[in-house]
């Protein structure tokens, strides 16, 4: 063997090794954001593929790519797609400037009343994040949805019991105010302990898992730098124009059904695809400037209209399993009867409201909205992109 080939085959060697060495240190470096997630999701990584390959080619492995820039604030973390960017961007950034909001207010919330408030505006951030991801499902690409969907679902997950709790609270507070004439004012005082003690518990319990807070943390901080690496298989319109088609769809079939059988189930799915039309108009904002304001005022108001009904709902379930938190047997039965007329009146309002914001065929809906955008923004080139 020539001194040449022995030489290469040194160099190849050592790029091997090097190769899993660094592999080695960044597999031990990330950490997994939830230990449920579906096996399908658990591939290797596109950095460590690279590094794969470089061990066993013996080619120079590729840097990692800079971490997603955090946006300064102010329009850099606007929730709505700007005229002089690509889609691409805009759905990047916009999804950045919610998860570092998140980021940001679980980090300097102190106190139960200010962890309440960070946990609130995280699940709300988390939702929008969402839509942004069921908006560009067919342009990301199956796989890259799943994961990053996955992962933001977990996030949503680990805040859940903390907020549950808290909105139970708001919404006895409600229906005490809106009849008060007709309950008496210690009607609820054993409900209202045990639901405070409830809301207590679960936040102490986020506050003082140092271990949970540091993961939700840094799992919304992981999501937030991979929106560097979204890759987008579409252009343009294109990329949102099928997500949209399939948002606005869901949230007419749900509509549809609850109109024929308004069960606290079936309006409780209408209001989750209610939802995402509400960010996906406020995303979409530039394609029809009023019309799309409209639309997110209205489906703004639905969902919160169809988020009331829910919330007594469950109120009203946490009320009949719990008699004993009741001294006098009348004054539940009152509490009872006025959840119930406050439950028929949303009930009647969202229906019928829900019946005008999707009174367009899917094809129309979203032919309109192409048509705005193209107008409007598709003959704005944009700015240059900087990383």
């Amino acid at each position: 063997m020539s001194l040449a080939k022995v030489a290469r085959g040194l160099v190849l060697a050592t790029a091997a090794v090097s190769a899993l060495h660094a592999l080695r240190i960044r597999r031990r470096a990330v950490k997994t954001i939830s230990m449920t997630r579906a096996p399908s999701s658990r591939q290797t990584d596109p950095a460590s593929r690279t590094l794969i390959a470089a061990a066993v080619t013996g080619t120079a492995a590729a840097d990692d790519p800079p971490p997603a820039p955090k946006p300064a604030g102010g329009e850099e973390r606007a929730f709505r797609l700007r005229a002089d960017e690509t889609v691409a961007d805009g759905i990047r950034r916009a999804a950045r400037g919610q998860l570092a909001d998140s980021s940001e207010a679980l980090a300097g919330a102190s106190g139960t009343d200010e962890l309440g408030d960070a946990v609130h505006s995280t699940r709300k951030a988390i939702k929008r994040v969402r839509t942004t991801l069921r908006l560009s499902r067919d342009a990301l690409g199956e796989r890259a949805y799943e994961r990053e969907n996955s992962d933001i679902r977990t996030i949503a997950g680990r805040l859940s019991d903390a907020r549950d709790a808290q909105v139970l609270i708001e919404t006895l507070d409600a229906l005490e105010q809106r009849f008060e004439d007709e309950l008496a004012p210690s009607t609820a005082e054993k409900l209202r302990a045990r639901l405070e003690d409830e809301h207590e518990r679960a936040l102490s319990a986020f506050a003082d898992d140092g271990d949970l807070a540091a993961t939700t943390r840094q799992a919304l901080e992981e999501v937030r730098a991979r929106t560097a690496e979204w890759s987008f298989g579409r252009q343009g319109f294109d990329s949102v124009k099928p997500g949209l088609r399939r948002v606005y769809r869901r949230g007419r079939k749900r509509i549809r059904a609850a109109c024929a059988d308004p069960s606290a189930e079936n309006l409780h799915d209408a209001r989750k695809r209610v939802k995402d039309l509400w960010h996906a108009a406020e995303l979409l904002h530039e394609a029809h400037p009023e019309r799309m304001k409209c639309l997110a005022r209205d489906a703004h108001a639905l969902s919160d209209l169809l988020g009331e009904h829910h919330d007594l709902s469950v109120l009203r379930d946490h009320v009949e399993a719990n008699p004993q938190l009741f001294a006098d047997m009348t004054a539940r039965e009152a509490l009872l009867a006025v959840l119930e007329r406050r439950r028929d009146m949303l009930q009647r309002r969202a229906l019928k409201l829900g019946r005008r914001v999707y009174r367009h065929s899917p094809k129309r809906f979203v032919k309109d909205v192409e048509r705005g955008w193209r107008k409007r923004v598709g003959s704005v080139p944009p700015r240059p992109h900087s990383a």
